[in-house]
């Protein structure tokens, strides 16, 4: 998805991680500058001066995050956890919105040094960029067709799997009702697919004008584009689906028992002392 096209979704990063591995989450997070630099390092064939230059932004990154936004991250996993279960649609509203901005702002970091290191590419290199998006595309698409579940049923295992994340484990009656509410989720994988093609199609050729005096300008545009893909129908189901999602988790919450709600409060705890330690250990407040 979008999120993949040379932008990372670094929050959503830090909570999967915290997550994985919530009793080292220190230790997994002091790792991630590395993880970003291996993700950016496969796009081409890069010099050892440029492999230390993706190293060295990403480093830049994780200490930018690190002093900018993980106290927003607590805020925010401390906004969820004080959540009204008989009114929840408000937090939950509150809640999508700052973990946008979020993204958002973290994504908006990588704007300058892409266009620097950018001006920078070889013809070779940008071809092979343009084949390693190739590349990933041909693999989402075979990934599509082994795939045997229906297009919502994988949407119905995401929200699973996102709710157990955050310690809950769906009741049948939770499950039924999110695949009862899953009717009206609008199908834009396809639309996704071929506007994301589009994007990265017009981006390479970008790249080969990085010697034009104002290819600044315009690579800066364009990467600001990616948050805007689509037309007013296309941005339509976007939104209704993302308002659609609001519903379904309010939705959870509202029919929450005492059991989930202590495994929700247990987890959301596991991952506030992972991030306090880091900020502990950054010495940031």
């Amino acid at each position: 998805m979008r999120k993949k096209i040379l932008k990372i979704c670094f929050s959503s990063a830090v909570i999967v991680l915290l997550s994985s591995c919530s009793l080292a989450g220190s230790w997994v997070y002091e790792r991630l500058d590395d993880y970003l630099a291996d993700y950016f390092k496969e796009f081409a064939d890069f010099s050892d001066e440029q492999r230390q230059e993706i190293q060295i932004v990403s480093e830049e990154f994780l200490n930018w995050f690190s002093e900018n936004e993980l106290l927003n991250v607590v805020a925010l996993l401390e906004d969820i956890k004080e959540i009204d279960i008989e009114n929840p649609e408000q937090t939950v509203k509150e809640s999508y919105a700052k973990g946008e901005d979020i993204f958002r702002r973290s994504n908006n970091y990588f704007k300058k040094p892409i266009i620097s290191f950018s001006k920078r590419l070889t013809k070779d290199q940008i071809k092979q960029i343009g084949s390693h998006f190739d590349e990933l595309r041909n693999e989402r698409e075979e990934e599509r067709n082994k795939e045997k579940k229906e297009y919502k049923e994988r949407i119905l295992e995401n929200y699973i799997a996102g709710f157990d994340r955050i310690g809950i484990n769906l009741r049948e009656d939770q499950i039924d009702a999110i695949n009862i509410n899953l009717a009206s989720h609008n199908n834009t994988r396809e639309e996704w697919s071929n506007l994301q093609q589009d994007w990265v199609e017009e981006f390479i050729e970008l790249l080969k004008t990085n010697q034009s005096y104002d290819y600044e300008m315009k690579m800066s545009s364009y990467l600001s584009s990616l948050e805007n893909l689509g037309n007013e129908n296309f941005r339509e189901k976007i939104n209704e689906n993302e308002i659609l999602a609001i519903k379904i988790i309010s939705l959870v919450f509202l029919t929450i028992d005492e059991k989930q709600f202590k495994g929700f409060n247990r987890s959301l705890d596991v991952y506030l002392k992972s991030i306090n330690r880091i900020l502990s250990k950054r010495k940031v407040n």
